[in-house]
């Protein structure tokens, strides 16, 4: 299942390499302008890092979430009925391919769940999960309009690795006090 994960993984970083690129090019761009004009602030190197991370940690979802980029509304389609519900009443044997694309649905929210609350003081602790919810929510709802599909399981696992993002983020609040403060200088 691993094995699957990490060939998908490395397929998509060639395949959407200049989409990574582009989009951490306009986010350094903006920011090194808002910046200079004094509408933003520099924080700490650390901070800083961290930003550029989180930046290239959501240029990764969107190209993995909402590429390739069709607008033909009738090519997406909406999955209301669940693999989840229908495996846990014993009506589905999920194989490898079912539970790759679930660990990955869990895994692709975790750095959100994680990043998220060290960077931003007020995103601590569970607050993070509201701002979660609406990423997920809005890459579902935009997926039919690019010729993906809105599937209810993406909800709930993607919920699930922001959850443990969270709680993965307070564990290391907790241990290591001085050093994610620096995040946030």
């Amino acid at each position: 299942m691993l094995a699957i994960l990490f060939d998908y993984a490395l397929s998509f970083a060639w395949e959407k390499l200049p989409a990574l690129l582009a989009g951490m090019s306009v986010f350094l761009l903006l920011r090194y302008l808002l910046c200079r004009t004094g509408r933003l602030v520099r924080r700490s190197p650390a901070h800083e890092i961290g930003l550029a991370l989180f930046a290239l940690y959501l240029c990764t979802v969107l190209a993995l979430t909402l590429l390739p980029f069709r607008l033909n509304s009738a090519a997406g389609s909406c999955a209301l009925d669940s693999t989840l519900l229908a495996m846990a009443r014993g009506e589905y044997t999920a194989g490898n391919w079912v539970w790759a694309m679930m660990l990955g649905n869990v895994l692709m929210l975790v750095p959100f769940g994680f990043l998220s609350p060290l960077l931003w003081k007020q995103l601590r602790g569970l607050r993070v999960l509201p701002a979660g919810l609406a990423l997920i929510l809005t890459v579902e709802l935009l997926q039919p309009l690019t010729g993906r599909s809105f599937d209810v399981d993406d909800i709930v696992l993607n919920f699930l690795g922001v959850l443990a993002g969270a709680l993965l983020s307070a564990i290391v609040q907790i241990l290591l006090p001085r050093q994610t403060a620096a995040l946030h200088a």
